[in-house]
């Protein structure tokens, strides 16, 4: 049996692959050192990697794994026309992000930047006025896939009640109802509390959330972006927070990362910046690694695999 190479820029050394199989820790600066080469079976990398070895020769090459749940940029039907199959993190992330959403939409409720250093109660605070309860309170998941419903699970724990945007996805019972259309969403705006978007960059969700839907919102809504910064028309949000046309915002995907200084929503007072750690936990590493493993050991055997996102099986 012929000798298979894995290349991945984890660690995936505490596995066992068969005895003919090689697992090499690479960064994406290797890549070009194993063009052509014909022993290479399996790569797990990044989006950047794969965007790399789309353009490169490898006859033998099977799966890419992304270790990312997103793909925007990755050429899925490139490798469609090569035979090889690209699959995704699938919910490997949906924990520590939902969680994360959670804890934005009780910052935001609570008002606690509005109290930084309170340790005692003041009466004359008048904290009645603006602190509030999340239960019952209506939130819209722009995303029901498997980060947003990783969200509805956990926010249906405060009674919410919880609609989701999704053009494509099926009904579910996390969510009252599921709403198709920018025509039902702008119908449906101005009934919601908070709005949590976990939606992805591609060419139809490129500035989605613009004026004219920010527009149809009421000025108390509370924005939290767990997706891709994309989906906003920069200029757009920003007004609509500076004027208070809503009514606030917790922000964890931004443009450039590391988020610099500069930007000018961390100047807002009613915007709470995350410094773009949604997606991390000190399990999630451990999750990837055994997702990542199935999926090579699959590819390997010749087995199914999951998370399939160009359509090869």
């Amino acid at each position: 049996m012929s000798k298979i190479k894995i290349l991945t820029d984890k660690d995936l050394s505490s596995y066992n692959f068969g005895e003919n199989t090689e697992v090499v820790k690479i960064s994406i600066n290797d890549l070009e050192k194993f063009n052509s080469d014909k022993e290479v079976s399996v790569i797990a990398g990044s989006r950047a990697m794969a965007i790399k070895c789309a353009e490169m020769d490898l006859p033998s090459l099977k799966l890419f794994q992304l270790t990312s749940a997103g793909f925007d940029g990755v050429p899925c039907e490139k490798y469609a026309l090569k035979g090889i199959a690209v699959a995704n993190a699938g919910s490997v992330y949906s924990v520590p992000i939902a969680e994360t959403v959670v804890f934005g939409i009780l910052q935001m409720a609570k008002k606690i930047r509005k109290n930084p250093n309170n340790r005692r109660f003041n009466f004359l605070r008048g904290y009645d006025k603006y602190i509030t309860e999340v239960g019952s309170k209506k939130v819209l998941i722009m995303g029901a896939g498997n980060i947003g419903t990783a969200v509805a699970d956990r926010l249906s724990g405060f009674d919410m009640v919880i609609d989701g945007y999704d053009p494509y996805c099926a009904d579910k019972p996390q969510y009252k109802r599921i709403l198709r259309t920018r025509e039902e969403l702008k119908k449906a705006l101005g009934e919601y509390d908070y709005i949590v978007s976990t939606l992805p960059d591609n060419e139809e969700t490129q500035k989605f959330i613009n004026k004219e839907l920010f527009d149809c919102m009421k000025n108390t809504v509370v924005i939290v972006n767990v997706g891709r910064k994309a989906v906003f028309n920069n200029e757009d949000f920003y007004a609509a927070l500076k004027t208070g046309k809503i009514g606030g915002a917790v922000l964890d995907m931004f443009e450039k990362v590391p988020n610099p200084i500069t930007n000018k929503f961390r100047r807002l007072k009613n915007v709470v910046v995350l410094p773009g750690v949604a997606a991390i936990s000190g399990e999630v590493n451990s999750r990837l690694r055994e997702h990542m493993s199935k999926n090579i050991t699959a590819a390997i055997k010749g087995e199914e695999l999951i998370n399939v996102i160009n359509g090869v099986k």
